[in-house]
Protein backbone atom coordinates (compact mmCIF):
# COMPACT_ATOMS: atom_id res chain seq x y z
CA UNK A 1 0.00 0.00 0.00
CA UNK A 2 1.62 3.25 -1.01
CA UNK A 3 2.02 5.80 1.50
CA UNK A 4 3.22 9.59 2.00
CA UNK A 5 5.58 11.51 4.16
CA UNK A 6 6.59 14.55 4.75
CA UNK A 7 10.39 15.54 4.12
CA UNK A 8 11.56 18.83 4.85
CA UNK A 9 13.28 21.05 2.15
CA UNK A 10 16.87 21.71 2.68
CA UNK A 11 16.17 25.02 1.36
CA UNK A 12 12.93 26.57 1.48
CA UNK A 13 12.25 29.19 -2.05
CA UNK A 14 12.57 32.60 -0.97
CA UNK A 15 10.07 33.35 -3.70
CA UNK A 16 7.24 31.02 -2.54
CA UNK A 17 7.89 32.08 1.01
CA UNK A 18 6.94 35.14 0.46
CA UNK A 19 4.58 34.53 -2.55
CA UNK A 20 2.40 32.32 -0.13
CA UNK A 21 0.31 34.96 1.01
CA UNK A 22 -0.81 36.14 -2.06
CA UNK A 23 -1.25 32.41 -3.26
CA UNK A 24 -3.34 32.06 -0.12
CA UNK A 25 -5.55 35.40 -0.78
CA UNK A 26 -6.35 34.10 -4.37
CA UNK A 27 -7.21 30.67 -3.55
CA UNK A 28 -9.50 32.09 -0.89
CA UNK A 29 -11.20 34.37 -3.12
CA UNK A 30 -11.84 31.07 -5.63
CA UNK A 31 -12.85 28.45 -3.17
CA UNK A 32 -15.47 31.08 -1.37
CA UNK A 33 -16.91 31.66 -4.34
CA UNK A 34 -17.44 28.10 -5.34
CA UNK A 35 -18.56 27.61 -1.73
CA UNK A 36 -20.86 30.22 -1.37
CA UNK A 37 -22.37 29.14 -5.19
CA UNK A 38 -23.18 25.99 -3.85
CA UNK A 39 -25.03 26.76 -0.87
CA UNK A 40 -27.34 29.21 -3.07
CA UNK A 41 -25.64 32.61 -2.69
CA UNK A 42 -24.22 34.22 -5.55
CA UNK A 43 -20.73 33.53 -4.80
CA UNK A 44 -18.59 35.29 -7.25
CA UNK A 45 -20.71 38.51 -5.66
CA UNK A 46 -19.51 37.81 -2.72
CA UNK A 47 -16.09 37.57 -3.91
CA UNK A 48 -16.80 40.72 -5.74
CA UNK A 49 -18.08 42.61 -2.59
CA UNK A 50 -15.97 41.63 -0.44
CA UNK A 51 -12.58 41.95 -1.80
CA UNK A 52 -12.86 44.42 -5.05
CA UNK A 53 -15.33 46.81 -3.88
CA UNK A 54 -13.99 48.28 -0.91
CA UNK A 55 -11.03 49.75 -3.50
CA UNK A 56 -13.26 51.07 -6.16
CA UNK A 57 -15.55 52.72 -3.98
CA UNK A 58 -13.35 55.69 -2.94
CA UNK A 59 -15.92 56.29 -0.04
CA UNK A 60 -15.09 53.15 1.46
CA UNK A 61 -10.96 53.78 1.55
CA UNK A 62 -11.48 55.89 4.69
CA UNK A 63 -13.01 52.42 6.03
CA UNK A 64 -10.05 50.52 5.27
CA UNK A 65 -7.52 52.73 7.08
CA UNK A 66 -9.63 52.47 9.70
CA UNK A 67 -10.11 48.91 10.42
CA UNK A 68 -6.56 48.32 9.27
CA UNK A 69 -4.87 50.26 12.25
CA UNK A 70 -5.48 48.45 15.02
CA UNK A 71 -4.92 44.94 13.62
CA UNK A 72 -1.43 46.79 12.01
CA UNK A 73 -0.87 47.58 15.71
CA UNK A 74 -1.84 44.27 17.04
CA UNK A 75 -0.22 42.63 14.72
CA UNK A 76 3.43 44.06 14.56
CA UNK A 77 3.59 42.99 18.26
CA UNK A 78 2.55 39.32 17.56
CA UNK A 79 4.92 39.25 14.89
CA UNK A 80 7.88 39.95 17.35
CA UNK A 81 6.63 37.77 20.18
CA UNK A 82 5.95 34.58 17.80
CA UNK A 83 9.08 35.11 16.12
CA UNK A 84 10.50 34.53 19.47
CA UNK A 85 8.40 31.37 19.59
CA UNK A 86 6.22 33.06 22.35
CA UNK A 87 2.32 32.54 21.44
CA UNK A 88 0.06 35.09 22.90
CA UNK A 89 -2.87 34.13 22.17
CA UNK A 90 -4.52 36.55 24.19
CA UNK A 91 -4.00 39.87 22.52
CA UNK A 92 -8.14 40.39 22.26
CA UNK A 93 -7.77 40.72 25.81
CA UNK A 94 -4.68 42.95 26.30
CA UNK A 95 -6.35 45.48 23.73
CA UNK A 96 -9.02 45.46 26.20
CA UNK A 97 -7.44 46.01 29.10
CA UNK A 98 -6.15 48.95 27.28
CA UNK A 99 -8.97 50.58 26.11
CA UNK A 100 -10.40 50.29 29.36
CA UNK A 101 -7.08 51.91 31.60
CA UNK A 102 -7.48 54.77 28.51
CA UNK A 103 -11.26 55.02 29.66
CA UNK A 104 -10.00 55.00 33.18
CA UNK A 105 -8.22 57.81 32.98
CA UNK A 106 -10.61 60.15 30.45
CA UNK A 107 -13.65 59.40 33.03
CA UNK A 108 -10.74 60.88 35.97
CA UNK A 109 -10.02 63.56 33.72
CA UNK A 110 -13.95 64.61 32.53
CA UNK A 111 -13.40 67.80 33.63
CA UNK A 112 -10.59 68.49 32.88
CA UNK A 113 -8.95 70.52 29.46
CA UNK A 114 -5.60 69.96 28.10
CA UNK A 115 -3.49 68.59 25.28
CA UNK A 116 -2.15 65.87 27.84
CA UNK A 117 -5.03 64.17 28.57
CA UNK A 118 -4.86 62.07 25.31
CA UNK A 119 -1.09 61.41 25.23
CA UNK A 120 -1.28 60.05 28.89
CA UNK A 121 -4.52 57.71 28.03
CA UNK A 122 -2.39 56.53 25.40
CA UNK A 123 0.26 56.22 27.59
CA UNK A 124 -2.44 54.45 30.46
CA UNK A 125 -3.30 52.00 27.62
CA UNK A 126 0.16 50.92 27.09
CA UNK A 127 0.86 50.24 30.17
CA UNK A 128 -2.45 48.25 30.90
CA UNK A 129 -1.97 45.68 27.81
CA UNK A 130 1.61 45.31 28.68
CA UNK A 131 0.85 44.63 32.60
CA UNK A 132 -2.04 42.38 31.50
CA UNK A 133 0.72 40.12 29.07
CA UNK A 134 2.60 40.16 32.41
CA UNK A 135 0.47 37.21 33.84
CA UNK A 136 0.92 34.79 31.29
CA UNK A 137 4.59 35.93 31.08
CA UNK A 138 5.14 35.40 35.23
CA UNK A 139 3.01 32.10 34.70
CA UNK A 140 5.40 30.44 32.12
CA UNK A 141 8.36 31.30 33.65
CA UNK A 142 7.71 30.80 36.96
CA UNK A 143 5.63 28.15 37.03
CA UNK A 144 6.21 26.32 33.71
CA UNK A 145 2.34 27.36 32.50
CA UNK A 146 1.89 27.17 28.70
CA UNK A 147 1.31 30.23 27.90
CA UNK A 148 -1.41 29.77 24.76
CA UNK A 149 -3.82 28.72 27.27
CA UNK A 150 -3.77 31.29 30.31
CA UNK A 151 -3.23 34.13 27.80
CA UNK A 152 -6.63 32.83 25.69
CA UNK A 153 -8.35 32.85 29.22
CA UNK A 154 -7.39 35.82 30.33
CA UNK A 155 -9.45 37.26 27.47
CA UNK A 156 -12.79 36.07 29.06
CA UNK A 157 -11.88 38.00 32.19
CA UNK A 158 -11.51 41.47 30.60
CA UNK A 159 -14.70 41.06 28.38
CA UNK A 160 -16.32 40.42 31.90
CA UNK A 161 -14.70 43.52 33.44
CA UNK A 162 -16.25 45.58 30.38
CA UNK A 163 -19.58 44.50 31.76
CA UNK A 164 -19.20 45.02 34.85
CA UNK A 165 -17.69 48.71 34.32
CA UNK A 166 -19.93 49.62 32.39
CA UNK A 167 -23.15 48.18 34.12
CA UNK A 168 -21.99 49.94 36.97
CA UNK A 169 -19.11 52.26 38.55
CA UNK A 170 -18.60 53.67 34.92
CA UNK A 171 -22.17 54.07 33.75
CA UNK A 172 -23.19 56.90 32.33
CA UNK A 173 -25.99 58.96 34.69
CA UNK A 174 -27.62 60.68 31.64
CA UNK A 175 -27.37 57.19 29.30
CA UNK A 176 -30.65 56.65 29.61
CA UNK A 177 -30.43 53.32 31.46
CA UNK A 178 -27.85 52.08 28.62
CA UNK A 179 -24.64 49.88 29.23
CA UNK A 180 -22.43 52.54 28.25
CA UNK A 181 -19.48 55.08 29.71
CA UNK A 182 -20.52 58.84 29.21
CA UNK A 183 -18.71 59.98 26.10
CA UNK A 184 -15.48 61.68 26.54
CA UNK A 185 -14.55 64.83 26.67
CA UNK A 186 -13.02 66.95 23.70
CA UNK A 187 -9.49 66.55 24.89
CA UNK A 188 -9.94 62.55 25.63
CA UNK A 189 -10.84 62.35 21.58
CA UNK A 190 -8.44 61.28 18.73
CA UNK A 191 -8.35 63.87 16.41
CA UNK A 192 -9.34 63.41 12.62
CA UNK A 193 -6.52 63.66 10.25
CA UNK A 194 -8.44 64.28 6.95
CA UNK A 195 -11.45 66.81 7.23
CA UNK A 196 -14.83 65.31 6.71
CA UNK A 197 -13.25 61.48 6.85
CA UNK A 198 -13.06 59.27 9.74
CA UNK A 199 -9.70 58.73 9.40
CA UNK A 200 -8.32 59.26 12.95
CA UNK A 201 -4.47 59.97 13.70
CA UNK A 202 -4.15 56.20 14.70
CA UNK A 203 -3.76 55.52 11.05
CA UNK A 204 -0.20 57.18 10.63
CA UNK A 205 0.44 55.87 14.38
CA UNK A 206 0.13 52.36 13.49
CA UNK A 207 2.20 52.94 10.49
CA UNK A 208 4.51 54.71 12.57
CA UNK A 209 4.51 51.49 14.85
CA UNK A 210 5.41 49.00 12.00
CA UNK A 211 8.44 51.02 10.81
CA UNK A 212 9.65 51.48 14.10
CA UNK A 213 9.10 47.76 14.84
CA UNK A 214 10.52 46.74 11.50
CA UNK A 215 13.87 48.86 11.99
CA UNK A 216 14.08 47.61 15.86
CA UNK A 217 13.79 43.77 14.93
CA UNK A 218 16.18 43.99 11.74
CA UNK A 219 18.97 46.58 13.19
CA UNK A 220 19.24 45.71 17.03
CA UNK A 221 20.51 43.48 19.52
CA UNK A 222 16.93 43.58 20.98
CA UNK A 223 15.54 42.06 17.30
CA UNK A 224 18.54 39.72 16.90
CA UNK A 225 17.52 38.16 20.15
CA UNK A 226 14.05 37.67 19.30
CA UNK A 227 15.23 35.80 16.24
CA UNK A 228 18.14 33.61 17.85
CA UNK A 229 16.07 32.47 20.94
CA UNK A 230 12.78 32.06 18.62
CA UNK A 231 14.92 29.74 16.15
CA UNK A 232 17.10 28.35 17.98
CA UNK A 233 16.54 28.59 22.11
CA UNK A 234 19.98 26.20 22.66
CA UNK A 235 22.04 27.85 20.79
CA UNK A 236 20.75 31.26 22.10
CA UNK A 237 22.10 30.35 25.76
CA UNK A 238 25.29 30.18 24.57
CA UNK A 239 24.98 33.62 23.18
CA UNK A 240 23.87 34.95 26.52
CA UNK A 241 20.14 35.50 26.22
CA UNK A 242 17.70 34.26 28.64
CA UNK A 243 15.04 32.24 27.52
CA UNK A 244 12.84 33.75 30.19
CA UNK A 245 14.05 37.62 29.92
CA UNK A 246 12.70 36.83 26.45
CA UNK A 247 9.39 35.40 27.52
CA UNK A 248 9.12 38.50 29.59
CA UNK A 249 9.52 40.88 26.76
CA UNK A 250 8.10 39.34 24.23
CA UNK A 251 4.48 39.71 26.13
CA UNK A 252 5.43 43.12 27.38
CA UNK A 253 5.84 45.13 23.74
CA UNK A 254 2.91 42.52 22.18
CA UNK A 255 0.57 43.71 25.04
CA UNK A 256 1.97 46.80 25.37
CA UNK A 257 0.77 47.08 21.65
CA UNK A 258 -2.57 45.85 21.77
CA UNK A 259 -3.24 48.30 24.77
CA UNK A 260 -2.11 51.01 22.40
CA UNK A 261 -4.65 49.62 19.85
CA UNK A 262 -7.27 49.33 22.58
CA UNK A 263 -6.50 53.34 23.77
CA UNK A 264 -6.68 54.51 19.96
CA UNK A 265 -9.92 52.62 19.80
CA UNK A 266 -11.82 53.50 22.50
CA UNK A 267 -10.74 57.28 21.87
CA UNK A 268 -10.95 57.51 18.04
CA UNK A 269 -13.99 55.46 16.51
CA UNK A 270 -15.98 54.68 19.46
CA UNK A 271 -15.42 57.91 22.02
CA UNK A 272 -16.85 55.67 25.17
CA UNK A 273 -16.85 52.13 26.67
CA UNK A 274 -19.30 50.00 25.66
CA UNK A 275 -19.91 46.70 25.82
CA UNK A 276 -19.59 45.78 22.34
CA UNK A 277 -15.70 46.91 22.43
CA UNK A 278 -14.19 43.85 22.52
CA UNK A 279 -14.12 43.66 18.24
CA UNK A 280 -12.21 40.52 17.69
CA UNK A 281 -9.03 42.24 16.56
CA UNK A 282 -6.59 40.40 18.97
CA UNK A 283 -7.91 37.35 17.19
CA UNK A 284 -7.76 38.61 13.84
CA UNK A 285 -4.65 40.04 14.25
CA UNK A 286 -3.31 36.51 14.52
CA UNK A 287 -3.84 35.96 10.74
CA UNK A 288 -2.60 39.30 10.11
CA UNK A 289 0.89 38.75 11.60
CA UNK A 290 1.14 35.10 9.77
CA UNK A 291 -0.27 36.82 6.46
CA UNK A 292 2.89 39.57 6.78
CA UNK A 293 5.62 36.78 7.23
CA UNK A 294 6.17 37.64 10.87
CA UNK A 295 7.49 40.71 9.68
CA UNK A 296 6.16 44.00 10.64
CA UNK A 297 6.48 45.67 7.22
CA UNK A 298 4.70 42.72 5.67
CA UNK A 299 2.14 43.25 8.94
CA UNK A 300 1.06 46.23 6.97
CA UNK A 301 0.31 44.32 3.97
CA UNK A 302 -1.33 41.74 6.31
CA UNK A 303 -3.45 44.21 8.43
CA UNK A 304 -5.30 45.90 4.60
CA UNK A 305 -6.09 42.44 3.43
CA UNK A 306 -7.93 41.72 6.49
CA UNK A 307 -9.08 45.08 6.31
CA UNK A 308 -10.93 44.91 3.31
CA UNK A 309 -12.39 41.75 4.41
CA UNK A 310 -14.45 43.68 6.83
CA UNK A 311 -15.47 46.09 5.03
CA UNK A 312 -15.96 43.99 1.95
CA UNK A 313 -18.54 42.26 4.26
CA UNK A 314 -20.12 44.97 5.22
CA UNK A 315 -20.69 45.90 1.76
CA UNK A 316 -21.85 42.50 1.04
CA UNK A 317 -24.36 42.27 4.07
CA UNK A 318 -26.50 45.35 2.70
CA UNK A 319 -26.02 44.78 -1.35
CA UNK A 320 -26.21 40.53 -1.20
CA UNK A 321 -27.62 39.75 2.04
CA UNK A 322 -24.66 37.81 2.91
CA UNK A 323 -24.48 37.35 6.56
CA UNK A 324 -22.03 38.87 8.93
CA UNK A 325 -20.02 35.69 9.66
CA UNK A 326 -19.03 34.82 6.18
CA UNK A 327 -16.34 37.80 6.57
CA UNK A 328 -15.18 34.96 9.27
CA UNK A 329 -15.41 32.27 6.69
CA UNK A 330 -12.85 33.71 4.21
CA UNK A 331 -10.55 35.27 7.12
CA UNK A 332 -10.84 31.15 8.50
CA UNK A 333 -10.02 29.83 4.94
CA UNK A 334 -7.07 32.41 4.22
CA UNK A 335 -5.56 31.41 7.53
CA UNK A 336 -5.60 27.74 6.12
CA UNK A 337 -4.41 28.18 2.98
CA UNK A 338 -1.46 30.41 4.20
CA UNK A 339 -0.58 27.50 6.69
CA UNK A 340 -1.03 24.78 4.22
CA UNK A 341 1.13 26.97 1.68
CA UNK A 342 3.78 27.29 4.36
CA UNK A 343 3.74 23.21 4.92
CA UNK A 344 4.28 22.51 1.23
CA UNK A 345 7.19 25.40 1.18
CA UNK A 346 8.96 23.96 3.73
CA UNK A 347 8.68 20.40 3.20
CA UNK A 348 7.93 18.30 0.19
CA UNK A 349 5.62 15.14 -0.28
CA UNK A 350 7.42 11.69 -0.87
CA UNK A 351 5.78 8.55 -1.37
CA UNK A 352 7.07 5.79 0.29
CA UNK A 353 6.56 1.66 -0.26
CA UNK A 354 6.46 -0.20 2.38
CA UNK A 355 8.96 -2.13 0.85
CA UNK A 356 11.50 0.94 1.32
CA UNK A 357 9.89 1.87 4.58
CA UNK A 358 10.63 -1.49 5.78
CA UNK A 359 14.45 -0.94 4.31
CA UNK A 360 14.62 2.31 6.43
Amino acid sequence: MMQFRLEKRREPSKAMLYGTPIVAVLLTMIVGAILFSLIGFDGVGAVREIFITPFTNTYKWQDLGVKAAPLIIIGVGLSIAYRANVWNIGAEGQYVVGGLAATGVALATYQMTGWWILPLMILAGMAGGALYGAIPALLRTRLGVNEILTSLMLTYVSVQAIYYLVRAPWKDPMGMGFPQTRRFAADALLPNILPGTIVHAGVPIAIIVALVAWFVMSRSVFGYQMRVVGAAPHAARYGGFSENRTIWLAFLVSGALAGLAGALEVSGPFQRMVPGFPTNYGFTAIIVAFLGRLDPLGVIFGGLVIAVTFVGGEIAQTSIGLSNSATGVFQAMMLFFLLAGDLLVRYRIRRVTPQAEARA
